[in-house]
């Protein structure tokens, strides 16, 4: 019995240490973009993915967690103590230890959970899409992750591994970083502001607050010098890429964050080191307040004005565009969250809000919004009152812990500021995957400090607890606890395939699909056999591929392709468009898709029906009237399509392509004088560069105003030789032959190759005959 509960034992160990080791991994999930070297070492295999910066990082994240929950309930099963088998708390090897940090957390997943099953649409609140992998079903992994690290890491030793192989992680992408900004390597999302391996700079402006404080309390803790030198340079390294972020919510945050941490350090008394820490505070504000002066002061001049960080702090003001868009868009939030206060609409699910109270002054911004851009509204939209409440729990609760249940002053400092930090980059932007996957683990350590109890010797230690020993046998005499192992493991294998590997090959496959577009869009043959590849796998990657079905029928249908292949692709496309309208009833962008489709099909009245029912869903959305205008307009309707561009017009009478539009359906009316007043409000002139207005005056046979069109684009680019050919064409519907000969012969001029058939057509003209 002694050999057997010895090795009973090992095995439980052996298995906890496997956990703490793959958690110690996890940190490097920030280098993956599929496809490069550290997603080919760490996922070896996969290749290229769809949403790159996203789905690698997340796919990895989720697998790892599953492979490590798995090993982690058969030591925690197995470990615990007689009669005492899955109750939390108490004093066992690999169960979690109870606190109001860990309540707080699983109350905002249950909440989550319940926001999932009411919410608007349940199937992309659970599963989300390729470019956000967010939704419930990584909420549950980042709470089996948090479950894991508090279980598993006991002592400070394992949480001091932890942090220092994320510290790890986090030089190589400040290398990364500086290459990016040497010009040695490609930034991905813009051409100044760094974003290093995750894409996005607000995302890595985050990530590099999270570990500058990290450097900074370890740095404070750790006694051997070599290692305080490494964290002092890589901290030195790591804050100006904060800043070359140019993320200015985050850059505000941290400067706010280094306020607070220097007014908590000057307010306490640290001992024998007390004038040491405060002058370090006292630096540290010193240079803030030094950064702000100076830049007020030289805030008008060149060097301010022209470089790409300080000139984005410039432009702040109540009347900036991203300003005012944002006080709209939470504005609207706010009107969703009184439809549905209790859960909200559930995670993933602003978009429908945003269609839903959408405000045309908004035209200005990107189409589609799926985040409120603050984290208030965004988890009001997400989970109700309740679901902010147990967020904004987690953050208090956390607080509490560090101030009324531990005694690290250093660690109260530190993360006290890091959370103020965290929550004001929050209030203008929204989490992802590498933030949560850092505050979790901030948050867990905070756990664990607030559970250990004080050191008498030191105000910056905490005495380090070992786990009870527990009998090693007990486990063994419930048949139960086997079953529940062997219900992990198949739930995991299970999770592994339809989690994570069948979205993961859809994704690839969608992705060959779209390379196939870029260069053999011609086959239509293969390319819906690509699509159809992708559908069979019935993920929600349906969804983005069937908007790139659907943009890829759109243009198949104005192709030079036999009319065979373009009603094929489009059949397909409408019909997978229709599926989806079904599994999106409240999403006006995917009716907006499936009309676009009908109306590439020549089937009007369809179009129409579905762009009605767009237009209930979003009544604001300039698009969509534009769009039925064109469907009526396609039927000959034009008193109608001009009432419908009036009423968009008047939604905002600063849109230009409404101004656009609305001169259009006046000219197609005979109202040309309505539109030249409408274009001279808008643009301060009574006739522009539009194609859309040029084919206007020319079906009411103003060929006038159509030669006045073609010469205002010559003015833009007065060497395109079809623009000369075009203004001869039009100067022969005025009867005006000598000039159609000029705009020819220039056209030879520009273009040679035009020779030939250009001196044919002058040969015709002036034979009286029309080319």
């Amino acid at each position: 019995m002694g050999i057997i509960s010895f090795m009973s034992q090992r095995a439980i160990d052996n298995m906890a240490s496997v956990v703490k080791v793959g958690l110690c991994v996890l940190p490097a999930l920030v280098l993956i973009v599929a496809g490069n070297f550290f997603a080919n070492i760490l996922m070896p295999g996969v290749g290229d993915l769809f949403f790159p910066f996203i789905t690698g990082k997340n796919f990895f994240f989720r697998i790892v967690v599953e492979i490590l929950l798995a090993l982690w309930v058969f030591a925690a099963v197995f470990s615990a103590p007689k009669g005492r088998d899955l109750a939390f708390g108490g004093d066992k090897n690999y169960w979690p230890k109870s606190s109001p940090i860990f309540w707080a957390v699983s109350a905002t997943v249950g909440v989550l959970a319940l926001s999932t099953i009411f919410g608007a649409n349940p199937y992309r609140s659970f599963w989300s899409n390729y470019e956000r992998m967010e939704g419930l079903i990584t909420h549950l992994h980042l709470f089996a992750y948090f479950v894991m690290l508090i279980s598993v890491f006991t002592t400070e030793k394992d949480w001091r591994r932890f942090f220092y192989s994320t510290i790890f992680v986090s030089f190589i992408v400040t290398v990364y970083a500086y290459l990016q900004f040497l010009g040695r390597l490609e930034i991905h999302q813009s051409g100044d502001r760094l974003d290093a391996t995750l894409g996005n700079s607000t995302y890595l402006a985050i990530y590099m607050i999270f570990h500058i404080a990290l450097l900074a309390y370890w740095a404070f803790r750790e006694k051997r010098i070599w290692v305080k030198s490494i964290f002092g340079s890589l901290f030195v390294l790591e804050v100006p890429i904060v800043f070359l972020t140019a993320t200015r919510g985050s850059i505000l945050g941290f400067m706010g964050g280094v306020l607070l941490f220097a007014l908590l350090v000057v307010l306490r008394d640290w001992g024998a080191d007390s004038r040491h820490y405060k002058l370090i505070a006292a630096g540290a504000a010193g240079a803030i307040f030094l950064m702000v002066g100076s830049f007020f002061v030289f805030k008008n001049t060149d060097f301010v004005q022209k470089n790409y960080v300080l000139s984005r702090f410039a432009q702040i003001s109540p009347e900036e565009r991203t300003t005012k868009s944002r006080f709209t868009i939470w504005g609207m939030a706010l009107e969703g969250f009184k439809e549905r206060p209790i859960f909200g609409w559930g995670l993933e699910n602003f978009n429908i809000v945003f269609n839903k109270y959408y405000k045309a002054v908004l035209w200005q911004q990107e189409p589609w919004f799926d985040r409120a851009h603050n984290v208030v509204f965004d988890w009001l939209i997400h989970g109700g009152i309740f679901g902010l409440f147990a967020y904004l729990g987690a953050f208090l609760l956390g607080l509490y812990a560090l101030w009324k249940k531990q005694a690290d002053s250093l660690a109260k400092a530190v993360f006290t500021s890091l959370f103020a930090a965290y929550f004001f980059h929050n209030f203008f932007v929204f989490d992802n995957l590498t933030s949560y996957f850092m505050f979790f683990a901030v948050l867990g350590f905070v756990h664990f400090l607030a559970l250990k109890k004080p050191s008498p010797s030191s105000t910056l230690g905490v005495e380090s607890q070992k786990t009870p020993s527990v009998s090693p046998g007990d486990g063994f005499e419930k048949p139960g606890k086997y079953v529940a192992v062997v219900f992990v493991a198949v739930g995991v294998v299970f999770s592994l395939y339809f989690l994570n590997l069948k979205p993961l090959l859809a994704g690839r496959a969608l992705l060959t699909t779209l390379k196939d577009m870029a260069t053999g869009g011609q086959n239509t043959d293969l390319i819906l056999a690509d699509f159809e590849k992708v559908f069979a796998f019935n993920t929600f990657g349906n969804m983005e591929a069937r908007e790139q079905f659907a943009s890829y029928a759109s243009n198949v249908a104005v192709s030079g392709l036999p009319q065979e292949a373009k009603l094929k692709v489009l059949e397909k496309a409408i019909a997978q468009m229709q599926q989806q309208v079904v599994e999106s009833p409240l999403d006006a962008r995917e009716y907006l898709f499936l009309a676009s489709l009908y109306l590439r099909g020549g089937r009007i009245d369809d179009a129409l029906k579905i762009l009605n029912i767009a237009h209930e869903l979003s009544p604001q959305k300039q698009q969509i009237y534009f769009l039925i205008a064109d469907a009526l307009i396609s039927k000959g309707e034009n008193e109608k399509a001009f009432g419908v561009l009036k009423e968009a017009y008047e939604l905002d009478t600063e849109h230009g392509e409404a101004a656009k539009n609305m001169a259009l359906g006046a000219v197609l009316v005979g109202k040309a004088d309505y539109a030249e007043e409408v274009l001279t409000k808008t643009f301060g002139k009574n006739l522009i560069a539009d194609q859309n207005l040029l084919t206007a005056y020319a079906r009411t046979g103003n060929f006038k105003k159509v030669r006045d069109i073609w010469m205002l684009f010559l003015a833009q680019e007065p060497n395109n030789a079809q623009y000369h050919v075009n203004l001869a064409a039009t100067y022969m519907q005025l009867g005006e032959r000598q000039n159609a000969i000029g705009a020819l012969q220039k056209a030879i001029e520009i273009n040679p190759a035009f020779k030939a058939q250009g001196e044919r057509f002058i040969e015709e003209i002036r034979a009286g005959r029309n080319p």
